[in-house]
C-alpha cells in the first residue's frame, strides 16, 4: 500500500503532468485514480494484473496514459462509455472518474473482471461495472448502447473497429490509443473502418514524460451502418480481418 507521503508525491507529479498536457482533472479525481492504482498494485500480489511494478512508472503508464484520452472522451455525445479489454481497469476507471460517465468495462479474463468490480466498489463508482464476456458475444445484446468506446493495446486496428462498431450509437466516437502502429496497420484499419461504418475524425500523438513512450490516437465517428452484418461469429475478426 502507498504511504501518505508517496500518495501526496504522486498527486503532485500527476497534477503537474495534467497541467502540462492541458488536462482538466481535479485533485480529488487524481486522488481517486491513485487509490485505484494502489488497489491494482496490492491485488497484483495475488492476481496478475500488471507487469509495471515501479510506482513512479505506473503513475505515468497507467494513470496519465489513461487520462490523456479525456479530451477525446469529452468530445463524444452524452452517454455511456465502454472500455474494451479493460485489464486492471485502464483506461476505463480513470476516464470514468474524470468524465463522470456511466461505464462498462469488458474483459475475457474472469479474474481481472472480478478484480475490477472490487475496485469499482471500493472507489464508490455507482454507475460502473465490469463484465466477463467475449466482445463479439456481449455486442449481440448491447447494440448501439454506448456513446464512446475505448481500446488501448488490445488488438490490431482493423480488428478493433470490427469489435467496436456494433456497440456505438449513431454519432458515437471510438477512441483508439496505439504505441507505434505501422503504415500497413493504419492502412488496413482505415479500410476496415469504412466497412464498419466509421468516418475518421482526426489523429493525434504525444510523448509520455520521462521517456516512457510514444502514443498515437485515432478518433473515429460512427456515421453510418456497417456494410457487413456485425458482430460476426466469435473469433472471425482475428482469423479473417475485414481488411
Amino acid at each position: 500500500m502507498l504511504t501518505d507521503e508517496q500518495a501526496n508525491q504522486m498527486l503532485s507529479r500527476l497534477a503537474s503532468y495534467c497541467k502540462d498536457y492541458s488536462l482538466k482533472v481535479s485533485d480529488d479525481e487524481l486522488r481517486a485514480c491513485i487509490q485505484h492504482l494502489d488497489l491494482v498494485l496490492e491485488t497484483n500480489k495475488a492476481t496478475n494484473l500488471t507487469r509495471i511494478l515501479n510506482v513512479d512508472d505506473a503513475a505515468v503508464l497507467h494513470i496519465l496514459d489513461s487520462l490523456v484520452l479525456l479530451p477525446y472522451i469529452n468530445k463524444a455525445p452524452e452517454g455511456a462509455l465502454l472500455d474494451m479489454g479493460t485489464g486492471a481497469g485502464f483506461p476505463g476507471i480513470p476516464l470514468t472518474i474524470a468524465s463522470g460517465r456511466k461505464a462498462t468495462y469488458i474483459d475475457s479474463v474472469g479474474k481481472k473482471v472480478d478484480a475490477v468490480n472490487s475496485f469499482v466498489k471500493s472507489l464508490g463508482l455507482k454507475h460502473a461495472h465490469a463484465v466477463h464476456d467475449r466482445l463479439e458475444e456481449y455486442a449481440r445484446s448491447h447494440k448501439k448502447q454506448f456513446a464512446v468506446v475505448t481500446a488501448r493495446a488490445l488488438a490490431p486496428f482493423p480488428v478493433l473497429v470490427e469489435y467496436a462498431s456494433p456497440y456505438l450509437k449513431d454519432g458515437g466516437l471510438f477512441v483508439i490509443t496505439k504505441g507505434n502502429p505501422t503504415d500497413e496497420e493504419l492502412d488496413s484499419g482505415e479500410a476496415a473502418s469504412k466497412i464498419c461504418g466509421f468516418t475518421a475524425l482526426f489523429t493525434d500523438e504525444l510523448d509520455l514524460p520521462d521517456g516512457l513512450g510514444h502514443r498515437e490516437f485515432i478518433i473515429l465517428k460512427k456515421s453510418r451502418p456497417a456494410s457487413v452484418t456485425l458482430p460476426r461469429a466469435n473469433g472471425m475478426a482475428k482469423k479473417n480481418p475485414l481488411a
